[in-house]
């Protein structure tokens, strides 16, 4: 029923979610901005996206000023490289609910944690995820995702990676994954700044992706009292 399609999926040649540019489908879901997953919904009839993902895909002055701000804050140096463009056709904003599709009816699941506005998608007992696994943004919304996700049986999780894998499964490797991430990200702590801690914790990576990781587990370590924030232009943590 589904096909696999660069980082996304494709559904008998109807519609798609996270097309790459050389698929020809009428509907492309787009789970989040970056561009390997934007690219085919750019030539598409028809997309549906989380609205904030769609300024950060087509609005040059709102990306560039939102990478400035996150590379700012997190302490890295250098000019932020961001990709947008244009989409040729009707673009339907949506943050959560159902969308119809001719005999097919999607779920819109709010995901916000790999970008703000990541969206997850639902069709029968699949559920689309795209990169929940990868980089994260915002630690309590990655959190809440597992809670509400982690508990349900009989879906199969669709990944960004191409793996089909039951969705409680997929939802118990991701809470591993996270602690030992978190366990790096404590051990990093003296690196002072959210770029260079998450540099350390990662070993690498794209310097936005990084800052925004960075910042998002300064935060939560500060909360959950492993560290203390000492400036915020940067931010500048020590060990609690």
């Amino acid at each position: 029923m589904f096909s696999r399609a660069g980082v996304g999926w494709v559904y008998e040649g109807f519609f798609a979610v996270d097309a790459p540019e050389d698929v020809d489908v009428g509907v492309v879901l787009v789970t989040h901005h970056h561009e390997r997953h934007v690219a085919g919904a750019r030539r598409a009839k028809v997309v549906v996206m989380n609205p904030l993902e769609y300024s950060m895909a087509s609005d040059l002055e709102r990306a560039l000023r939102y990478a400035e701000v996150v590379l700012r804050r997190a302490g890295a140096a250098g000019r932020p490289s961001v990709s947008v463009g244009p989409f040729r056709g009707s673009v339907y904003k949506f943050t959560a609910g159902w969308v119809d599709l001719g005999d097919v009816s999607v779920r819109v699941i709010p995901c916000g944690s790999h970008t703000w506005g990541h969206t997850c998608f639902g069709v029968e007992n699949a559920v689309f995820v795209g990169d929940l696994g990868g980089w994260i943004v915002s630690v309590g919304a990655f959190l809440r995702v597992l809670a509400s996700m982690k508990g349900l049986r009989g879906y199969v999780a669709y990944t960004g990676e191409g793996e089909r894998i039951p969705l409680e499964e997929y939802m118990q490797r991701l809470e591993g994954d996270f602690k030992r991430l978190l366990r790096r990200y404590v051990e990093c702590l003296g690196e002072r700044t959210p770029y260079r801690i998450a540099l350390c914790a990662r070993g690498g990576g794209d310097v936005l992706r990084l800052s925004e990781e960075g910042l998002a587990f300064v935060k939560y370590l500060a909360e959950s009292g492993y560290a203390k924030i000492v400036s915020s232009s940067p931010y500048v943590v020590r060990p609690a």
